[in-house]
This record gives structure tokens, C-alpha cells and sequence, in this order.
């Protein structure tokens, strides 16, 4: 694949990301929802720390995947 990208195929890679970015980021809010659920259903022996860990990594994956998204999409640089 040729480097840059056109501008059209830009905008379409900053589409995708934005959109996957904002369904992890719904996804990973509905996962946090149940488990907070649980925590006051059952008490804080329900909780695991690799869970906990495992949601704010993909909570932070998505994020990034927004704001790759959104840069890429306005045409600036991604390259940090």
C-alpha cells in the first residue's frame, strides 16, 4: 500500500476508526455498568483485578481508536 494514503481513503480509514472506537467505547461502558452492577449485588468479593485491568486497557484502546479516528479524518498528521 502506497504512502500517503488519498485523501477519499484517509477519510474513510478515520470513518472506521471512529466508528469502532465509539462501539468499544459503548462496549466496554456496558461491560463497567454490569460490574458495578455486581459489586453492589454481591458485595467487592465479585471483583477481579483482571477484569478491572482488562476493561480500563480496552476503555484506553478505545480512546486512542477516537482520536486516531478524528485526526485522521481532518486530514493532519497522525504520526506522533
Amino acid at each position: 500500500m502506497s504512502w500517503p494514503l488519498p485523501p477519499t481513503t484517509r477519510r474513510l480509514v478515520g470513518w472506521l476508526f471512529l466508528i469502532a472506537g465509539f462501539l468499544l467505547l459503548l462496549g466496554v461502558g456496558l461491560q463497567l455498568g454490569v460490574v458495578y452492577y455486581e459489586y453492589e449485588r454481591l458485595g467487592p468479593d465479585v471483583l477481579s483485578s483482571g477484569r478491572i485491568v482488562i476493561s480500563l486497557t480496552m476503555l484506553v484502546a478505545a480512546v486512542m481508536m477516537l482520536r486516531y479516528g478524528w485526526r485522521e479524518r481532518r486530514g493532519n498528521d497522525t504520526v506522533d
